[in-house]
């Protein structure tokens, strides 16, 4: 009998090590998805030109001061970082975190940010905000950024994520405050290669109706959980079995880049859902 229980206590020690050792894989170990983006409307000198996306980071722990996470960034040798909004999770009061992984991707390449849901929760939106503000960082939730190359020169747009309207029941004109958002913010563009920036992929609908090129976008974590044939199993405002939540997707004239995100919210475990970052490199056709 003692025997017995003895191999049971071996056996389920042994899974316990397993499963937390695939847990941690599978929550802290960064995967780095690269993309080539080909379009007629690169111009000939930001051919090569590498963009990595940094999404979703939640104040999620990657190694004392983040650097697992920078030296990810670093090995892509980026022109620019995006950074797609949920830099802070309103559940934590850990916000340090965020601000300092922002100030420190900053010292590696010029960084393009867009607010989202969690920071138009968070229970000081203005604080936070201004916080995030006050790094340096290029805030293309409201600016429009033009980076130039020789004679040839391509547009950073993004906007604000929608809940900075609040929710449904709060402000029943939700999307229609979102939709004079956009065009407010996408009406005068499309003069040359344009890239937006907006946290919410499941909009991609809308955001295809403007002459944007190329979207980066993140919200939905990859789907938390993801499995081979049915991939996500589930995503915030899409529910289950959800659409857009990895990849490129394309609609009219525009492609869109989701990233799986780096950390997590509400469910705190992603299963064979690594966290990550997007390089993508610009290709002239």
């Amino acid at each position: 009998m003692m025997k017995s229980r003895a191999n049971i206590f071996a056996v389920l020690t042994g899974f316990f090590i397993a499963l937390g050792r695939f847990l941690w894989v599978q929550n802290k170990n960064i995967f780095t998805r690269k993309v080539t983006h080909q379009s007629s409307k690169i111009p000939a000198s930001f051919d090569g030109f590498k963009i990595t996306q940094v999404s979703d980071y939640h104040n999620t722990y990657f190694g004392r001061n983040g650097k697992h996470l920078l030296q990810a960034v670093k090995e892509t040798n980026p022109d620019i970082i995006l950074v797609t909004g949920d830099l802070i999770d309103r559940r934590t009061t850990n916000e340090k975190r965020g601000i300092q992984m922002l100030a420190s991707l900053m010292e590696i390449a010029p960084c393009y940010y867009v607010t989202g849901n969690h920071e138009a929760f968070y229970k000081d939106f203005e604080g936070i905000y201004k916080k995030i503000l006050n790094t340096g960082v290029n805030n293309a939730s409201t600016n429009n950024f033009f980076i130039s190359r020789g004679n040839d020169t391509i547009e950073i747009t993004g906007i604000h994520d929608l809940r900075i309207f609040g929710d449904e029941e709060t402000n029943p004109n939700i999307y229609n405050k979102y939709d004079e958002m956009l065009d407010d913010r996408l009406n005068h563009v499309g003069d040359y290669f344009t890239i937006l920036l907006a946290h919410r992929p499941e909009q991609f609908s809308r955001y295809s109706k403007y002459p944007v090129d190329l979207i980066f976008s993140g919200h939905a974590h990859g789907g938390q959980i993801r499995l081979p044939i049915v991939k996500g199993l589930y995503a915030p405002d899409q529910g289950a079995l959800p659409k857009f939540t990895e990849g490129i997707h394309t609609k009219n004239n525009s492609a869109l880049i989701i990233s799986r995100g780096l950390g997590n919210s509400r469910f705190p475990w992603r299963v064979f859902n690594r966290p990550e970052i997007v390089s993508v490199t610009l290709k002239a056709k």
